[in-house]
């Protein structure tokens, strides 16, 4: 096929993924900044419950133990800016690829984390990895978003 045949994604397809994604992780991040008890209790009682039920797998659940238990509040922090700029990010069109890598790796590790991989039927987060990834490959930004003003002026960069 040449590149007159070939068939594209419509720009409003990938703009609702991407405005459903954002919403999602705003919604999110929301959800822990207003909780009654602070994120990094929630997270540490998470991470302890998924260990002590055996659901990571081993060289996971090394890591939680040795790195993000110990440095819980950084990890917390983390995610929590990490779900607000890529959230903020997918609504306004602006920097999707950076917005695309920074959700793939937060859902890759909350899988990881509740042992619920890529094929496991109930996991959402399996979900919301591809939505990143499809957003990722399919220059997202680039339709009613800001990443569309961005490239006229720095097309390397977008």
């Amino acid at each position: 096929m040449n590149n007159d045949q070939q068939q594209q994604v419509p720009g409003y397809l990938l703009t609702i993924l991407r405005i459903y994604l954002g919403v999602i992780l705003l919604y999110t991040v929301i959800g822990k900044l207003t909780a009654s008890s602070s994120f990094v209790d929630e997270m540490l009682g998470f991470i302890n419950f998924e260990i002590k039920a055996g659901r990571p797998a081993g060289f996971y659940t090394g890591f939680l133990q040795s790195v993000v238990v110990p440095n819980a509040k950084l990890f917390s922090y983390l995610i929590m800016i990490g779900e607000s700029f890529a959230g903020l990010g997918f609504l306004l069109g602006a920097f999707n690829r950076v917005c695309s890598i920074i959700a793939i790796v937060l859902f890759v590790n909350y899988m990881l984390a509740k042992g619920r991989w890529f094929w496991s039927p109930d996991s959402e987060d399996a979900a919301v990895f591809f939505i990143a990834l499809i957003l990722l490959l399919g220059k997202a930004g680039r339709f009613w978003g800001l990443d569309s003003k961005f490239g006229k002026y720095w097309p390397k960069l977008v």
